[in-house]
């Protein structure tokens, strides 16, 4: 049979996707494999997605002569520059892309369908006509998947059509023919009590905090509780290498401590690795997937987009999980509007989650203004309210996400309770279930563990002494607007790790640092932390 795409026909597509970046993403919309080109052409093709997936750029004649260099055959390195040479020459134009791509799409359906027959004629040997002409009606069903350069989507439904499958479905649940599909919950009753619905398909959901602010364990804590419920999950660790994160991640469900895991291995105890192990048995054991994708730094959220679309039969999420919004470059050019291109990413967060059958968690920080102003109100913070604008960088975070979460470091044990605001929920209250806008969560830094307060929040100092924890913490916020005015020098440390325990930006890791800084201004100390 003749091929329905030429080989010259490959050369002029190769030809556009050499030259023009949106021509790549075109052809990714198709979700054809590469193998569907011949063989003198497929490296070329390979080559270029893989330039494209890393580096963000086009690959270049002297790119490919650098990847085809350690192939040991002289003919086959010379066969393949020939062929480069002659992909990167041949004259197209976009407006042919449709087109070629429309060609590629048909040579998938003659080949799947060719091999479909085949495997028909076999079948009908050794299972009968019946059985084969059954599994010859599911192949083909597999090869109209293909048929279509875009996805098919329904762009009119009469609500009263609707209505016949919503109620369906109910009839189904009520009489116990189908199961209602469970919600998938962060593990976290004061969030979840919130949410009401759970991480729904194709919502956006942001946790907001400061620098050091706990974003990355709580996400990290949704993730495998979410996980642990039995539900897949993908993690995006645009910061830790993924090797830290299992660490945290056996941390936290073995609660051996991260120093432990992390620095001191030698001095892991027998009954330490055992409670490792035993996390690991059970891990095995959970039929759902958690996965972990290493991405560069200067990823987009497109790029990721890619490679979970690329891979979504053997991931199935139900829960993308970013750390977090402000590692991500952006993939619009707003010229200088970072507000704008902080709503393009939110936006095809949502989409992707939307076209994937999926929901996205992850985190922004707060504004500067925010922290001053919930700091100032002490032990009143019940009082106090974190809005969408205090979210710093953009109002769009506000439009495009569906559940916006605000959580600060408890005033008076910063290093064991978190405090939490709903600054938004879409389908639910913003208050918890004692109707007041703050709840408060246990934290254990030295497992990297969050959870539900199991006594009820805890103060160290005495609650009935209202006045001195006031002026405590209005002495608290004199010193960081002292620290502003007078221009010190931040304590830059306390700023990389997402999780170290300061109590702010100014390196004052709790009340006792903040009141010998008061009580001795001059001090030699004072001088070495700012």
């Amino acid at each position: 049979m003749n091929e329905i795409l030429t080989v010259q026909e490959e050369r002029e597509l190769i030809y556009l996707l050499l030259h023009n970046k949106d021509a790549i993403d075109k052809f990714y919309d198709t979700g054809l494999p590469s193998d569907l080109f011949s063989n003198e052409n497929q490296p070329i093709l390979t080559s270029l997605l893989d330039t494209y997936d890393k580096y963000d750029v086009l690959l270049t004649r002297k790119s490919f002569r650098e990847k085809i260099k350690d192939n040991p055959v002289p003919k086959e390195r010379i066969s393949q520059d020939l062929a480069f040479n002659s992909c990167y020459s041949a004259t197209s134009n976009m407006a042919d892309l449709p087109m070629l791509l429309q060609k590629v799409v048909d040579r998938n359906i003659k080949n799947n369908t060719i091999r479909a027959l085949e495997k028909y004629s076999k079948d009908n040997k050794k299972i009968g006509n019946i059985s084969a002409v059954k599994n010859l009606i599911d192949d083909c069903e597999s090869v109209l998947k293909g048929a279509r350069l875009t996805k098919e989507k329904s762009y009119y439904d009469d609500i009263r059509t609707l209505s016949v499958s919503q109620f369906q479905y109910f009839e189904d649940v009520r009489s116990g023919k189908i199961k209602e599909a469970p919600l998938i919950l962060s593990g976290i009753k004061e969030i979840d009590h919130t949410m009401v619905t759970g991480f729904e398909k194709g919502t956006l959901t942001l946790i907001c905090a400061d620098v050091g602010g706990f974003k990355s364990s709580m996400m990290l804590n949704i993730g495998l509780n979410v996980w642990a419920n039995g539900f897949p999950v993908l993690f995006v660790p645009l910061e830790m290498h993924r090797d830290q994160m299992w660490r945290r991640a056996c941390a936290r469900e073995s609660r051996v401590k991260i120093e432990t895991i992390t620095r001191n291995i030698k001095d892991i105890t027998d009954e330490q690795m055992e409670k490792m192990r035993s996390m690991d048995r059970k891990w095995i054991e959970n039929p759902a997937k958690f996965f972990i994708m290493e991405e560069p730094g200067n990823t987009t959220v497109i790029k990721i987009q890619r490679q979970i679309e690329r891979n979504i039969e053997l991931i199935k999420p139900k829960l993308v999980v970013i750390d977090y919004v402000a590692n991500l470059e952006a993939h619009k050019n707003r010229y200088g509007r970072n507000d704008l291109e902080i709503g393009d990413m939110l936006k095809t967060m949502r989409q992707m989650g939307k076209d994937n059958d999926f929901a996205v968690l992850s985190a922004a920080q707060l504004g500067r203004e925010a922290l001053k102003r919930v700091r100032k109100s002490g032990n009143d913070r019940d009082k106090t309210a974190i809005n969408s604008e205090d979210i710093r960088g953009s109002h769009e975070y506000s439009a495009d996400a569906d559940n916006i979460f605000a959580q600060l470091k408890h005033v008076q044990q910063p290093s064991a309770l978190l405090d939490i605001f709903c600054v938004k929920s879409r389908n639910g209250p913003t208050t918890f279930e004692n109707g007041k806008s703050r709840a408060t969560l246990e934290i254990f830094p030295e497992y990297g563990l969050i959870t539900s307060s199991t006594y009820g929040e805890q103060i160290v100092q005495d609650p009935e002494n209202d006045e001195n924890n006031e002026n405590a913490d209005g002495e608290t916020l004199d010193l960081m607007e002292k620290v502003e005015e007078e221009g010190y020098v931040i304590n830059k440390s306390f700023e990389e790790d997402d999780d170290m325990y300061d109590y702010d930006d100014y390196g004052i890791e709790d009340n006792s640092d903040i009141e010998d800084a008061i009580n001795d201004d001059d001090s030699e100390e004072w001088d070495e932390d700012f």
